[in-house]
């Protein structure tokens, strides 16, 4: 047999199968296959020494803007996630009904990444941040929004809502209470964006098993802290019934304060997503997926716990668990390569709150559908 690609000696970690253990990787075409038997003689064109070094399914961002050229927010999701180590992605509500077939074309189907996305149910999605997207629900127009989520079924994973005083203005939870009724019907979960809310502990009672509560650290008040610093029970009972919990952090949608009150009270995020956007990509206190990772990593989550909410978790929200979160054979070889290096570092939030840490989590190769798209000049 002549292998394309053979990585050996590295840490490989299976967040589906949850094993963390050194092996090797064998890759023919675009698939992960299974070793060689002692008598077979074994060929390859390109071969990795991965010592020291984990190896695992490719990072699945649950939070982005992707939909490039669809407004000024959006990123160009090859150019700028590759490199970090991310193979699939979710855009989160750049496009809805009335531009979605543009984005479909333009991004899903040209991407060499997995790409699927919640839709906005506001007709236009997030042109510009200049201001907010009309989410008036007398304006849902629940028969196109049912069409495209019904002939995209494959790629539309659910519906998208921002919610904060400046969206909602005097309307209160009647968008949100019209975006839950047209899930139902459509029998999708929703995606909320949850920010200087008022009516938080209403949308706590409110969201679903399957819904997630988008920005959950962030410090902007009301926020998930009561004035003694602890966990509204809303939010603790919406966690207990199965609403899922992401980080997406943004420039300042978290601090390390809130993190530490939170962690300590046992609610830990069930995404990393990053938000990444225009403004923020290759920016601190963000800058990347494997950067907010290694956050996380100094504040005591392991690897195997980062692996969990950065590719299993995701992947199961795209309908890809057991194909893009694991390295099992026949499955196909999206893969990164990362470095865990010993550093001294300091992370800082924008709310003046810093973290002390002394590791780093650095890209180092990118394989996608068995071909390096990327690797470190130094790897």
């Amino acid at each position: 047999m002549v292998y394309d690609i053979i990585i050996e000696n590295g840490i490989l970690v299976d967040p589906l199968k949850k094993t963390h253990q050194k092996g090797t990787i064998y890759i023919k075409n675009d698939k992960i296959l299974s070793p060689p038997n002692e008598k077979e003689k074994v060929e390859y064109k390109q071969k990795i020494n991965a010592d020291g070094y984990y190896v695992m399914p490719g990072l699945v961002e649950n939070h982005t803007h992707i939909y490039n050229g669809g407004g000024d927010t959006n990123l160009n999701a090859d150019v700028i996630m590759l490199p970090s180590g991310v193979t699939s992605a979710i855009d989160q509500g750049s496009s809805g009904w009335s531009n979605f077939n543009l984005f479909y074309k333009s991004v899903v189907m040209n991407s060499m990444m997995n790409i699927k996305c919640y839709l906005n149910v506001s007709n236009s999605g997030l042109i510009t941040e200049d201001y907010y997207e009309n989410i008036d629900p007398k304006y849902f127009n629940k028969e196109m929004i049912k069409f495209y989520t019904e002939k995209y079924k494959d790629t539309i994973l659910g519906l998208k809502i921002r919610l904060c005083r400046d969206s909602i203005k005097d309307m209160g939870l009647s968008p949100l209470e019209k975006t839950l009724e047209l899930a139902e019907e459509l029998n999708l979960p929703i995606s909320v964006h949850i920010k200087d809310l008022d009516e938080i502990k209403d949308v706590a009672n409110m969201l679903r098993k399957d819904d997630i509560w988008v920005h959950m650290y962030q410090l902007s008040e009301p926020t998930i802290l009561d004035s003694n610093g602890n966990v509204i029970e809303e939010v603790l009972k919406a966690k207990e019934r199965g609403v899922l919990f992401d980080v997406a952090s943004g420039r300042g949608s978290f601090s390390f304060e809130m993190i530490s009150k939170a962690f300590k009270q046992g609610l830990k995020p069930d995404f990393l997503g990053t938000d990444l956007v225009t403004y923020n990509v290759y920016e601190r206190p963000i800058f990347s997926l494997p950067y907010t990772m290694s956050i996380y990593l100094n504040l005591g989550m392991s690897i195997d716990e980062l692996t969990q909410i950065c590719i299993k978790n995701p992947a199961e929200r795209m309908h890809l668990s057991g194909e893009i979160d694991t390295l099992k054979e026949n499955t196909t070889a999206d893969i990164c390569i990362m470095e865990i290096k010993e550093k001294d570092i300091t992370f800082h939030d924008k709310h003046g709150g810093s973290l002390d840490g002394d590791k780093l989590i650095v890209p180092r190769m990118t394989i996608i559908d068995g071909k390096v798209v990327y690797r470190s000049i130094e790897f």
